[in-house]
C-alpha cells in the first residue's frame, strides 16, 4: 500500500466505520472487542468498537447507541457494508479484545470481555458469516489496525507483542 495515498482513521468505544481501500482503521480495546468486517472482492471494509454484550440486559429503554453492544452491533456493521457495496457472500469476520482487565478479582461484571466474544461470534454464525481470525482473552489491552483492502489486522498487546491475523 502506497503510504501517501493510505488514509488513516481512528475510532473510539461505541462508533463504526465503513471504508474503501486504501484505509487503515485503528482503535484500542481491553475487554471491548475491535469486530472487522471486509469484502475482499469489493475492498470494502469496517470496524465497529464493540463495548457490551446485550443491549436488553445494560440499555434499560434508553435511547442508546446500536454500536455499543455486540448484538446489535454486529448487524449493524453487516447491514452499513452492504448499503456500501459489499456482497454478503464475499463478507469474511475477525476480531480481537475481550480481555479481563482484572483477572485477581473474581467478579461476573469483569467477565465482560468474555461474554462481548461469546455474543459477537454467536451473532457472526446467527448472520452467517465466517469468523476467519480472532485475538481475545487474557488480560492485556490491544492496539488493532484494520487495514481494509487486504483485510489484515494488526494486533499490539500492551506487554509489546504483535501480531497479524
Amino acid at each position: 500500500m502506497n503510504e501517501e495515498n493510505e488514509k488513516k482513521v481512528r475510532i473510539g468505544m461505541a462508533e463504526m466505520i465503513v471504508a474503501r481501500n486504501p484505509t487503515i482503521i485503528s482503535t484500542t480495546v481491553g475487554s471491548c472487542i475491535a469486530l472487522c468486517m471486509y469484502d475482499s472482492m469489493n475492498r470494502i471494509g469496517g470496524m465497529v468498537h464493540i463495548v457490551l454484550p446485550k443491549k436488553e440486559d445494560f440499555d434499560k429503554g434508553n435511547i442508546d447507541s446500536v454500536q455499543r453492544y455486540a448484538d446489535t452491533a454486529v448487524p449493524a456493521l453487516l447491514s452499513a457494508l452492504i448499503s456500501k457495496g459489499a456482497k454478503k457472500e464475499y463478507i469474511k469476520a475477525k476480531i480481537a479484545g475481550g480481555a479481563n482487565m482484572f483477572p485477581i478479582l473474581n467478579h461476573p461484571i469483569l467477565k465482560i470481555g468474555v461474554n462481548n466474544a461469546n455474543v459477537v461470534k454467536k451473532k457472526l454464525a446467527d448472520l452467517g458469516i465466517p469468523l476467519v481470525a480472532e485475538d481475545t482473552g487474557g488480560n492485556r489491552g490491544r492496539i488493532i489496525e484494520f487495514e481494509v483492502g487486504s483485510g489484515t489486522m494488526k494486533i499490539n498487546t500492551m506487554d509489546g507483542k504483535e501480531r497479524k491475523i
